[in-house]
């Protein structure tokens, strides 16, 4: 292979310390897959790019994983078969390359172009794989150049408006400046050539005009004495035909087809210039501007000017210091700029943007003989705090770092975000809880019937899904403290037996009584705890009208509150009501003593809780025999339940190495469920377990102490009740 013999040398010339054994058996390993006419046509290409990558002086790792690219994105290798042959350094930026030609696919937005250069740059996490995909993106649009082979609209579209503007922001400029040239001529072929002649034909003072130029310029400087640097360039065709179209002008209206860029050291030096170049050359009237006087919004500062060269060419020239060049090129006047740094002024943003710190190190990294220095810094995180996500039609979606699929719905929309019920990433259902990262495409599954829960509030991350759940769980407790004052109130009026009935008017006159502006707010007030059920019988029905005269009308009953409050208990399982219970009641079942269907019970009203049902033998229940007026005698179970309900076991059994498992086989044979088991003292004998078992009543809740009891090493055991 001539080629890679060529190849290997411009290598060493430049990495005289490259592996050279990896180098030989990369060889011998190409060799040996087996190729199609296309991929013969696709290694080819592969070959080129790495002879740019050459060019930009890289490592033997990233020329290695061009080259293998192609095989492992038709899956002929296998990313574990590189690691094998080779190491995972290869392996990695293959599987690199490879993701990013996948989230390409996936981009259907018009309008995200900044967003996908992040995900792209995020995904990377090696700025070698970026540098990668550029020159592959570069060769794709030579040989359809070369071959004259039509590429796609959206492949085009891409380079110009993803990779291009990377391969600007590093500083990459000749790839830059030939991937927007090379697409503007696949795009635009008749204008393209037209455009190509136009510029020759204004063109004076031959092709090398621009090394001309310059020379006249430094000669100038070193006459009065100005220390400075000077550099030049054509304006490419791409540039020229954006600007055109941009601004709606002809050719003849552009001042800087040809650009001189003078760097001084010192603000003062900027001034002399400006003073030498009209001196020297005609200056074209109305076309000097004083961006250090006043400099851009953006903190650009600079003066420009157009004259008419020595060749009869207009041409601008810009002046500026060190400091102010560098302010310019590290991207304060670029659109590329950290989220959370935008409200920095100019000088700390000059320093805020990580494509300065990457342009820098890439300008490093083509200055130093080694390419293994370059090594120790190439794995990036521009974006730390942010991850790029699509949607199901593939617009991008930015979240911070560590955002979960309910972030991500309440993104899509804070609707999608309340009924979200289960979420898919890359196609496969996910835990809502699980952390996403940039390039996972997410669909929500959402219910009517679903709403936010208070569990949320652990994992998600932003601020506006924290604030929606936040608001659910405000107005569900309001509903909740609606119902249980109405619930309080109709009890209250029972014990009374006047005959006195819980209506609109009733409510109305508590409300105005306490100040209050409407029945729900007094409703909610008695729920809460913040009226006590006698203060609001009083306000309602006042004592000149507590005796109720002959054919005066009752007021009507009105116990359905518009509510979202559930009555489900505590357990698992579907739903179910307690009997005595209004269906609209928020009911949950205490921990301290978990009663369980069979067990007598009781309800407490607690504000905040709704009603808790306690067993009747639950020892904290005496603490609460001072208030009367929030016990619920008249309740029971229903009559059927498929819930399951937690009941807590103390189990005091002799400590020998199955004493566990004997005693989950006896819940077993029971048809119990063990939920977890804990140790009061795992060194003392005998040793006492703490067992919450999964009940569906007390007749199996018996049945597991008859089998737990049976047990020869079982001393005692007892229901834990509080």
């Amino acid at each position: 292979m001539q080629q890679w013999a060529e190849l290997v040398k411009k290598i060493l010339e430049y990495h005289s310390d490259a592996d050279k054994a990896l180098l030989d058996r990369l060889r011998i390993f190409l060799l040996k897959i087996p190729r199609t006419k296309e991929q013969e046509y696709n290694f080819n290409r592969s070959l080129a790019v790495a002879r740019t990558l050459v060019e930009l002086r890289m490592d033997t790792a990233s020329i290695a994983a061009a080259l293998l690219s192609d095989a492992v994105e038709s899956n002929q290798v296998k990313l574990e078969t590189i690691k094998e042959e080779f190491n995972e350094d290869i392996a990695f930026l293959a599987d690199g390359l490879t993701k990013i030609i996948h989230v390409t696919s996936r981009v259907r937005s018009e309008v995200q172009a900044e967003e996908f250069r992040k995900m792209i740059l995020a995904m990377s996490k090696d700025v070698r794989v970026i540098l990668i995909r550029l020159a592959f993106c570069l060769q794709q649009l030579r040989l359809a150049v070369r071959d004259n082979v039509e590429l796609p609209e959206k492949m085009v579209k891409e380079v110009l408006e993803t990779y291009a503007p990377i391969a600007h922001r590093l500083g990459i400029y000749w790839i830059k400046n030939e991937l927007e040239d090379l697409a503007f001529r696949l795009r635009e072929p008749v204008k393209y050539v037209e455009l190509k002649e136009a510029v020759i034909k204004s063109r004076m003072g031959g092709e090398d005009v621009v090394r001309k130029v310059i020379s006249i310029l430094k000669k100038s400087l070193r006459k009065h004495h100005i220390a400075a640097e000077v550099v030049g360039r054509e304006k490419h065709l791409f540039s020229i035909y954006a600007k055109l179209q941009r601004k709606q002008i002809n050719l003849e209206d552009m001042h800087d087809l040809i650009g001189y860029r003078i760097i001084v050291h010192k603000k003062a030096d900027c001034y002399k210039v400006f003073g030498m170049i009209h001196s020297e050359f005609s200056p074209v009237p109305g076309r000097f501007k004083d961006y250090i006087a006043m400099p851009k919004s953006n903190g650009y500062k600079s003066l420009h000017t157009v004259v008419i060269g020595p060749f009869g060419n207009r041409i601008e020239i810009q002046i500026r210091t060190e400091k102010m060049h560098q302010t310019a090129e590290s991207g304060v006047a670029a659109h590329w700029t950290y989220k959370e740094q935008g409200g920095l002024d100019t000088k700390k943003r000059s320093s805020a943007t990580g494509y300065d710190w990457l342009k820098r190190m890439l300008e490093v990294h083509q200055k130093t003989d080694d390419p293994n220095q370059f090594l120790e810094h190439v794995k990036i995180d521009l974006f730390p705090n942010e991850i790029y996500l699509f949607t199901p039609d593939g617009d991008i979606r930015t979240l911070p770092r560590g955002a979960t699929p309910v972030d991500f719905a309440y993104a899509v929309h804070s609707a999608v975000g309340d009924h979200c019920q289960g979420a898919k990433v890359n196609g496969r259902m996910v835990p809502l809880k699980t952390p996403l990262e940039t390039g996972d495409s997410v669909e929500i599954i959402t219910s009517k019937t679903q709403h936010p829960n208070k569990d949320w509030l652990q994992f998600v991350v932003t601020g506006q899904a924290k604030y929606r759940i936040n608001r659910w769980q405000k107005e569900l407790r309001r509903e909740q403290g609606i119902a249980l004052g109405q619930e309080i109130l109709s009890r209250e009026l029972k014990k009374l037996q006047k005959g006195f009935a819980l209506g609109g008017k009733a409510i109305m006159r508590g409300a105005k009584l306490f100040n209050l502006n409407s029945e729900k707010e007094f409703l909610f007030q008695v729920g809460t705890s913040l009226i006590g059920p006698l203060q609001a019988v009083h306000a309602m029905f006042p004592k000149k009208d507590n005796t109720k005269k002959e054919g005066d009308p009752e007021e009507v009953q009105d116990t359905k509150p518009t509510t979202r409050a559930s009555n489900s208990v505590g357990g698992s399982g579907k739903s179910m009501h307690l009997q005595g219970i209004l269906p609209e009641m928020a009911v949950s079942v205490a921990r301290c003593c978990s009663p369980v269907p069979g067990d007598k019970i009781v309800g407490i009203i607690s504000s905040g809780k709704g009603i808790v049902i306690h067993g009747v033998e639950c020892p904290n229940l005496v603490a609460l025999q001072s208030h009367p007026e929030r016990w619920i005698t008249d309740i029971d179970w229903p009559e059927f339940s498929d819930k399951n309900y937690i009941a807590r076991l103390r189990i005091t059994a002799q400590n020998q190495r199955d004493a566990l498992f004997l005693v989950s086989q006896a819940v077993t044979t029971a048809k119990g469920n063990i939920v977890q088991i804990k140790y009061q003292d795992r060194l003392s004998d005998p040793v006492v377990l703490i067992l919450d078992v999964e009940v569906e009543g007390k007749d199996l809740l018996d049945e597991i102490s008859k089998q737990v009891k049976s047990l020869p090493i079982v001393h005692k055991m007892e229901r834990i009740r509080g």
